[in-house]
């Protein structure tokens, strides 16, 4: 998924968030992206700052309830 590594370096934080919505909430279980991947996420949007620390602050959200 380095593809979407990339996408969140990258795009706007409209389309960031309704990737990142997907991924974490609606995606079925065998494309459910793994936890190394979401914490990548996390620092990839937490980096970006401003706007983008909301969507880190899901992916803390998301990590913390899968236990890691």
């Amino acid at each position: 998924m380095s593809e979407l590594l990339e996408f969140f370096r990258t795009e706007t934080v409209g389309a960031a968030a309704e990737t990142l919505d997907f991924w974490l909430n609606e995606c079925s279980l065998d494309e459910a992206p793994s936890v190394e991947e979401v914490a990548q996420w996390q620092a990839v949007l937490d980096e970006r700052g401003g706007r983008f620390v909301r969507l880190a602050m899901m992916c803390a959200d998301w990590l913390e309830e899968h236990g890691a």
